[in-house]
């Protein structure tokens, strides 16, 4: 069992590495953090011992044995795609290749499962992650000297075209300014999902960073717009703050639509639906747990928050209409309303690394400029975050419940505000 403790500030850990000797590990935590450094060093530990069995273990090292390591060695390191990896390589590369040896696999065992893939109508995108994830692994593996070489190659014209296998889907997955407006004013709607969905549709923010922003991330003393700093994400699966997707800090213009609404949340709503006034240190939208909201159970929300107000929920044959769907209106609406999209592209994403692009520097005003030409209103009959006759009533009976049995966690979207 690894032990955990502080030299300073910081929380190290004992583990027992491959020759079985006790060494010592920094975690990347700090005192006060003792729970996530435990899992941490849990976590870290299972990779060691992975490893030393695959020293010590008789027999052949299998592909199936190996991708385990592999992915333990991911999910401790905190690389953001070990999930969706795992997924790729259990579901889709391990029934064909598990039970061969690391060391024999060749292109041609690698040819036969994409075109197994292929035959099954796997869709195209999922073909290419499956193949991208299993030559990761090898590379690695022939790092460790576990193979010769990386035998995760095809020819040209094996592996499929980088399309949707639903054509139609991201056409309908947008919406009108007329549900967006709904979506953030109608008092049908929950308030603090309101929020969540302005945050989405006006400030262009993926799910992860809405639900870790804090208030000391909103500077609404900027001019001539406030300010959002997204320097972190939300982590659903890990249940962790991480670094965002890209591992920068970018700085959103807050929209005066969405600037009207921050302002109500924290003067009129928050306190109430929380028990207290919030410090900077709280998250602007919380679960009633205080703690980050977990992405699928906002997603179970949303289609329930489009059925209640009468809107289309699928957006195609294979998925709904989402939350990262508000995302991309935001991008698409500001360029539709004469928003530069060169300009709009370091809003939503890091600035590009061409040499070109290193010589845009521009300025706050600027970025203000282009994201206040969205033409949005958060209103309802002329009031911002208006509630329902009975939304008192609902909002008592969902504290009760919150406060006895939390399912899911932190949520229940099925309460309308």
């Amino acid at each position: 069992m690894a032990s955990i403790y502080a030299r300073g500030k910081r929380l190290w850990c004992s583990l027992k590495n491959e020759r079985g000797e006790w060494i010592c590990k920094r975690t990347p935590y700090f005192v006060g953090n003792e729970r996530e450094a435990t899992k941490y060093a849990e976590l870290a530990q299972k990779v060691l011992d992975r490893r030393r069995a695959t020293v010590i273990a008789d027999g052949p090292l299998t592909v199936s044995a190996y991708a385990d390591y592999w992915l333990e060695d991911r999910r401790t390191r905190g690389v953001g795609s070990a999930g969706n990896e795992e997924a790729h390589l259990k579901k889709h590369a391990l029934p064909h290749l598990g039970s061969l040896r690391l060391d024999e696999v060749n292109p041609v065992h690698v040819r036969d499962m994409v075109r197994v893939l292929r035959k099954n109508e796997i869709a195209p995108r999922t073909v290419l992650h499956v193949f991208g994830t299993l030559h990761n692994m090898f590379e690695n593996a022939e790092i460790e000297g576990k193979v010769p070489r990386n035998p995760v190659k095809v020819k040209k014209g094996e592996l499929p075209a980088k399309v949707d296998k639903d054509p139609e889907w991201r056409a309908n997955a947008t919406f009108t300014v007329a549900e967006v407006e709904r979506l953030i004013s109608d008092a049908r709607i929950p308030v603090e999902r309101r929020v969540l969905y302005a945050l989405k549709a006006i400030a262009g923010l993926r799910h992860g960073e809405a639900a870790a922003l804090r208030w000391r991330h909103y500077d609404r003393e900027m001019e001539p717009l406030g300010r959002l700093i997204v320097a972190v994400a939300y982590n659903s699966d890990r249940r962790v703050e991480k670094s965002t997707k890209t591992g920068t800090t970018r700085y959103v213009p807050a929209h005066p639509a969405l600037a009207k609404i921050l302002a109500v949340w924290k003067i009129s709503h928050w306190a109430r639906i929380y028990g207290r006034a919030p410090t900077s240190d709280d998250f602007i939208v919380p679960a009633r747990t205080m703690r980050p909201l977990n992405k699928s159970d906002m997603a179970h929300a949303m289609k329930e928050d489009l059925a209640e107000l009468g809107l289309r929920i699928e957006a195609g044959k294979h998925r709904s209409r989402g939350g990262h769907d508000l995302r991309a209106w935001f991008k698409t609406r500001a360029v539709e309303d004469g928003a530069d999209s060169v300009i709009l592209r370091r809003v939503t994403h890091a600035p590009p690394k061409d040499v070109e692009s290193g010589y845009l520097r521009f300025s706050w005003a600027v970025y203000c400029r282009e994201v206040a030409k969205i033409r949005i209103s958060a209103e309802s009959r002329g009031q911002v975050l208006e509630l329902s006759t009975d939304f008192s009533t609902a909002e008592q009976r969902a504290r009760n419940r919150w406060r006895k049995v939390v399912t899911p966690p932190g949520l229940e979207p099925g309460i309308a505000a």
